[in-house]
């Protein structure tokens, strides 16, 4: 509590309901300024991957930095929502869609957005497609070598993941996945609810774990005829096999994920599709970059300012959210006041 609200908080009644008002906004207005707010999933994969286009190559920023810039990006998007009525104009919508079939070709090609650049170097583009063959493709991206030690990891991961982990893991997720559902309709905030699984397999490990632990020791001591030091020492060993077990298993499936773009690869259509993202993110930088150039001056301090107090902004977004206060603040700018007149004459 403010200590200027004190005595409004103790003297009960209005006084007090609006001193937990303010608190709550406060505390709204603290949480938003270090959050990335997205009206749903899609709109903050969007912005995300609009930002990493925006950022020059080779630019290193920090994870404060990102996420700043992440910030600034959702913000923009949500004053220009505000600005043109929730009917952003025909320049961000055909850019928007763009952005979205980028998206679904790098998911389809199983590959990040940071490998694009590097497909210059590993598809020369001066080679003809007929030119490369599957042995070339082959000895390129030793893919041979990925599958044999994809399996390796498996192989030794194998039996401490089904005797220690894989029972309690699908014993959790099943869990989880029961308690996301019923958190996802109770809320009014929640996307994914994602949160409440990491939640919920955690606390049901804790539990399930030590208990399946104990099982183990049961059938030891009365179905075997180990003495008590084997049996104690295995005991005490299961914690280790099943971290090692973990440790495998993931390394495992990254393994087995990134085969797929590599066996992609060795299909005539998969190159050609390969070979055309690096020109359409060239060509998708140069169209953001330069609406972001025609728009930003129209956003004030969040296109100027290095530094910005992210708490000051979301009070008055709450403050200003009617568009005629927002298009007040924001009209002096000629290339936003002109994008506005073109969107009222469509």
């Amino acid at each position: 509590l403010d200590p200027l609200t004190l005595n409004d908080y103790k003297a009960g009644g209005q006084k007090r309901r609006t001193v937990c008002n303010e608190l709550l906004n406060r505390i709204q207005d603290s949480m938003k300024s270090v959050i990335v707010s997205a009206p749903d999933y899609e709109t903050l994969q969007i912005i995300h991957t609009a930002r990493r286009l925006y950022m020059r190559r080779g630019l290193q920023q920090t994870t404060e930095e990102r996420q700043d810039l992440s910030r600034r990006f959702a913000e923009g998007y949500r004053r220009l929502l505000a600005v043109t009525d929730g009917d952003p104009p025909a320049a961000w919508l055909e850019l928007q869609q763009r952005i979205v079939a980028y998206q679904k070709e790098l998911r389809d090609l199983g590959i990040r957005d940071y490998q694009v650049p590097g497909l210059d170097r590993t598809l020369n583009e001066d080679t003809k497609i007929k030119e490369i063959d599957g042995d070339h493709v082959l000895a390129e991206i030793r893919l041979p070598y990925q599958i044999a030690h994809m399996l390796f990891l498996l192989v030794l991961a194998a039996i401490p993941t089904i005797f220690l982990n894989l029972p309690v893991g699908i014993l959790a997720g099943m869990n989880a996945e029961r308690r996301r559902k019923k958190a996802l309709a109770r809320s009014k905030v929640k996307i994914r609810a994602y949160d409440v699984m990491l939640t919920e397999k955690i606390l049901f490990c804790m539990i399930a774990i030590p208990t399946m632990w104990f099982m183990y020791f049961l059938v030891m001591y009365f179905g075997t005829n180990f003495d008590g030091p084997t049996i104690a020492l295995c005991i005490f060993s299961l914690p280790l096999f099943a971290y090692v077990g973990i440790i495998v298993s993931e390394a495992g499936i990254v393994e087995f994920k990134d085969l797929r773009p590599y066996l992609m690869r060795l299909f005539p259509s998969t190159r050609r599709r390969l070979r055309r993202l690096p020109a359409t993110r060239r060509q998708l930088q140069i169209d953001i970059r330069a609406f972001i150039k025609k728009l930003g001056p129209a956003m004030g301090e969040l296109y100027y300012g290095k530094t910005l107090n992210w708490k000051e902004i979301i009070e008055k977004s709450r403050d200003d959210d009617l568009r005629a206060k927002l298009v007040e603040a924001v009209n002096s700018e000629a290339d936003l006041a002109s994008l506005l007149d073109a969107k009222k004459d469509q």
